[in-house]
Formats: structure tokens, C-alpha cells, sequence
């Protein structure tokens, strides 16, 4: 009996709990990942094949591996190994994935790779969505303009502006008005209690309205977009070069 169906049931639900939690708190109860490896054991029970699930954790170790070269974060690791256990192969059920499956069928390799050009398509998001809302700037790719003094109300950003000069002039017209800017700052800053409190001040002296920050986005999110896609639709680098033949 097949059961990627079911597989894909169970792992799409959890997965879509595991992504609601880290992009709520930055946080992942470990009950998800146990509940995927139940899960992986019991198909595992009634479907055992020992090469494919060698293949399938192997992968996942590489991958594992660059991502935590990267700084990635462990909740990140922990969803490769449970997608590679719970799919050691690749989940084909009534027409899906739609595109076919690629040559190599290695599942997980399909969800981090089709999750990467997820995560890289951010910025555009950002662009549109920058400017539907009429900011139009350099910094449009890369973050949003918000309010400067709601930044206490918000959760999981990075400055991408450097807060005024405590000594700059209320006025911003005057002669050392340029110590009243906010300066871009590359990377962002993690804003901190000092950063926060020098903005506010400004704020309410009238010299900062608003400032660009960058949203921290969870990449467990993009780990299980890449999975409906790559379960629905598929491989999205296989899709690519079909299409260019």
C-alpha cells in the first residue's frame, strides 16, 4: 500500500504548526518534531527501504551541515532530519507532484532547495509590497518603513537605520541638521534598549516620523512552503530545466 498520502498529511500539518510557532515566538516545542518521528517510524514500520533512507538521511546531513555553516538555527536542522526520515522517498500521490518527479527523487534535497529560491523571492515581496504603500527607496528590497515610535510593538526586526545623534538639533533645518538623520546601517542593528530609547527621544521632538527596519523571517516558514511545493508542484530547479530544453 502507498502511503505517501497520508505521510504527506501528517507531515504538512506539523510542519505548518512548527512554522505558526517560530514565527510567533522564534520558538519550536520539541512535541513537533517527537510526533515527526513517531510519525517517520511507524511508515517506516509498513515501508522500510533501507537504501533510500540512507540516501535520504546522507542528504539531509549535507544539507544540515552548510545550514548550520550558515548560522542557520537548530530548529532549522531538527525539520531537515524530520522531513528526510518521514519522506525517505519522494511523496507521489493522485496527480501531484504536478510538474513530475526529478531524476534523483531525493525528497528533502527538493524541500531546502525549492525553500531557498522561497527565501530569495523575500525581497520582491518586500518591493511590492514597498511600494503599493507609495515607499519608494534603495531600501525598499530590503525592509519596510514603520512608524518610529512603534517599534516597542513589534517583534523579531533589525534596525536598518542607525538612531539620530542624542545632541541633534530639533530642527532640522538647521546648520548641523545632518546629525538628525537616520543613517543606513548595513546588516541592521538588533534594537536594543539604547537604540529604542534614542528613537523614541527623537520621535517625540519631531525630528524622526519614520524608519526602515527588516523583518527576521523564520526560515522553518520557508522550509515548509518549499514542501507544499515541492510535494504539489515540485522540484522547482527539475521544473526549470525541463522548461529550458
Amino acid at each position: 500500500m502507498d502511503y505517501s498520502f497520508l505521510s504527506f498529511c501528517v507531515g504538512g500539518v506539523l510542519l505548518l504548526v512548527a512554522a505558526f510557532m517560530d514565527a510567533r515566538e522564534r520558538e519550536i516545542s520539541d512535541a513537533v518534531w517527537i510526533a515527526m518521528l513517531l510519525a517517520a517510524l511507524v511508515f517506516l514500520a509498513v515501508d522500510f527501504n533501507p537504501l533510500m533512507l540512507f540516501t535520504s538521511l546522507t542528504v539531509a546531513s549535507v544539507l544540515a551541515l552548510a545550514l548550520y555553516k550558515l548560522n542557520f538555527g537548530g530548529a532549522d536542522i531538527k525539520a531537515i532530519f524530520a522531513i528526510a526520515l518521514l519522506f525517505p522517498r519522494y511523496p507521489k500521490f493522485a496527480c501531484f507532484p504536478l510538474a513530475g518527479t526529478p531524476p534523483l527523487e531525493i525528497f528533502v534535497l527538493s524541500v531546502v532547495t525549492n525553500a531557498l529560491i522561497l527565501g530569495i523571492s523575500a525581497p520582491l515581496t518586500l518591493f511590492i509590497a514597498n511600494a503599493l504603500r507609495g515607499n519608494f527607496s534603495p531600501l525598499m528590497f530590503l525592509g519596510i518603513k514603520v512608524p518610529a515610535d512603534s517599534l516597542r510593538n513589534r517583534k523579531f526586526f533589525r534596525l536598518m537605520h542607525a538612531p539620530p545623534a542624542p545632541t541633534a538639533p530639533d530642527a532640522p533645518t538647521a546648520p548641523d541638521a545632518k546629525r538628525a538623520k537616520c543613517k543606513y546601517v548595513w546588516g541592521g542593528l538588533e534594537p536594543s534598549e539604547e537604540y529604542l530609547r534614542q528613537i523614541e527621544d527623537a520621535a517625540k521632538r519631531g525630528i524622526v516620523k519614520e524608519v526602515w527596519i527588516t523583518p527576521e523571517l523564520p526560515f522553518v516558514v520557508f522550509l515548509t512552503a518549499g514542501f507544499f511545493t515541492a510535494s504539489l508542484l515540485g522540484d522547482f530547479i527539475f521544473m526549470l530545466l525541463s522548461a529550458l530544453r
